[in-house]
């Protein structure tokens, strides 16, 4: 099958072009246009297109343009759109012009886009004509339930493929599968078979399991939306139980399920109310736990009252956490950082991911300033490549707690660092060594010598010469006295000790350094 890229921004068709597995998706790259106007004179006069994958904004025909005309001259085109997601309206025209997939720019990954495309069964032409015409409209349909684009007539449609003029109870579910780590990969095809098979009716919960069906499309590489009707006189509590029994039997390897679940109904024209109830639910998961089946429940939809979500403080709060562990000005009281779940309702949700997506910024900022990348990378990468997308609150608060467990550990041995050297800089000319500093700081010696190697880039020796020998530079530089004079001013009482240590530091003998300061 032959298809054409549009977009007026060459990076994204580059991207595409790199993405999309060609050969496996049984397609050939026969043209890219940076406008709308210039595809569609292509597609009007070569009739072997097949696919379109087009931006929505361009100049001089933009996408929206460009697919109506397209299908008012040639309707078995099959036309995929790209878009921002602050354009997402512009979608759901896309789709009432006949539209059938869309890919948001934020979410373009490898995996995304081979997955939208398998799905629209693009690579097997066979397939597609055996397909019934009443499965391509259902799938059609709740595809645009999923963008929000139905239309009464839409709905109408629906329940008549679906009831037969019978009257059904349903309920809509969205099914969200969170990756266990990063390692783990994208669903298999016959995912939704699996899922489909798990909730099959069962005659020992429902009253009536012959009227029961379900239907399944699948809105994104990970996320499934699931229609299931039941007889008419089935009770919420036996559909519940149903569920629940299903999704327990469920156990996909490398994911967590999420589930969010709707309330019951009747009436058709309760769809659109119903999706927002199931995204609204399975939002909640991030909130009670990765792996929970969450029923919808009118108090999602409540104002937040109990908890406001203020990022400035909340990050004015990190700040002075930090500067605390850094300067030793207070103790740091991490519970002052942490969203406890049971304060959050699940309009709150998107500004408390927000909220650790700057705390990340922070950290690392605050980790590159203060020698710490090395320390925090494992948790950084941990972050970037999982939790900021799969975590829920509980893993985010450990998250975050063992960043600053380490932070903490860290500019502890620091702290104790800078506190010897302080002692050095002050007390050089007295007889010191690293047994009596260990003593005067109560730590052992052993342990002060390996935390200055590891932590000082230096052994405490050497500290203790260099600060000595600087101090002697000074002396000679800026008074009168003898070699041996500076010599026991810095803390030395061999001469000869002195002269040497001198000499491996500068490269001179303290003679030789002072007769060049004479010159």
């Amino acid at each position: 099958m032959n298809a054409i890229i549009v977009d007026d921004e060459p990076y994204v068709r580059q991207m595409l072009k790199n993405l999309i597995h060609w050969d496996n998706q049984s397609l050939n790259l026969v043209g890219e246009y940076f406008n709308g106007q210039d595809a569609y004179l292509r597609m009007k006069e070569d009739d072997r297109i097949d696919l379109v994958i087009t931006d929505l904004r361009m100049p001089l025909m933009d996408g929206l343009q460009l697919i109506k005309e397209t299908l008012a001259i040639r309707n078995d085109i099959t036309f995929i759109v790209i878009s921002a997601y602050n354009d997402f309206h512009l979608v759901k025209e896309a789709f009432l012009l006949g539209a059938k997939d869309y890919l948001l720019k934020s979410e373009m990954t490898e995996d995304h886009i081979n997955q939208t495309l398998s799905n629209l069964r693009l690579n097997d032409r066979k397939k597609l004509a055996a397909a019934s015409n009443k499965d391509l409209m259902k799938e059609s349909l709740l595809s645009r339930l999923t963008a929000e684009s139905m239309t009464a007539s839409d709905i109408d449609s629906l329940k008549d493929l679906l009831c037969n003029r019978e009257k059904k109870r349903f309920i809509l579910l969205l099914l969200r599968l969170n990756k266990v780590d990063a390692s783990a990969a994208t669903p298999e095809v016959s995912m939704k078979n699996t899922i489909s098979e798990c909730l099959s009716p069962t005659e020992e919960i429902l009253a009536s399991s012959s009227q029961a069906q379900v239907e399944i499309i699948q809105t994104s590489p990970l996320e499934y939306l699931i229609l299931a009707l039941y007889a008419p006189q089935e009770s919420e509590t036996c559909i519940m139980n149903h569920i629940r029994y299903a999704m327990g039997t469920f156990r996909p390897s490398g994911f967590h399920v999420n589930l969010g679940v709707s309330r019951t109904s009747i009436e058709f024209s309760s769809l659109p109310q119903l999706l927002h109830e199931a995204r609204l639910s399975v939002d909640y998961c991030f909130v009670a736990g990765n792996g929970s089946v969450i029923p919808f429940t009118p108090q999602f939809e409540e104002t937040p009252s109990r908890l406001s979500i203020d990022s400035r403080l909340q990050i004015s709060i990190l700040k002075d956490q930090l500067s605390a562990i850094l300067f030793d000005k207070l103790k740091p009281d991490i519970h002052k950082l942490l969203i406890a779940p049971q304060t959050v309702c699940a309009g709150q949700i998107r500004a408390i991911k927000e909220l650790y997506m700057q705390y990340h910024f922070i950290l690392i900022d605050f980790a590159m300033q203060n020698g710490l990348h090395g320390e925090l990378r494992a948790l950084s990468k941990a972050y970037e490549e999982h939790l900021k997308f799969y975590g829920d609150m509980n893993s985010l608060n450990k998250w975050l707690s063992s960043v600053i467990a380490v932070v903490k550990a860290h500019n502890g041995e620091n702290s104790m660092i800078n506190q010897v050297k302080h002692y050095v800089e002050e007390y050089y000319a007295h007889d010191i060594s690293l047994q009596s500093v260990a003593n005067k700081f109560n730590i052992n010696s052993s342990y002060l010598s390996r935390l200055f190697s590891e932590k000082g880039d230096t052994t405490f020796t050497d500290y203790l010469a260099h600060a000595r020998i600087t101090k002697a530079i000074e002396f000679m530089k800026i008074s009168n006295l003898k070699i041996y004079e500076i010599c026991e001013k810095v803390g030395y009482t061999s001469p000869e000790h002195f002269s040497r240590t001198f000499k491996k530091m500068t490269g001179k003998s303290p003679k030789q350094f002072m007769d060049g300061r004479e010159q």
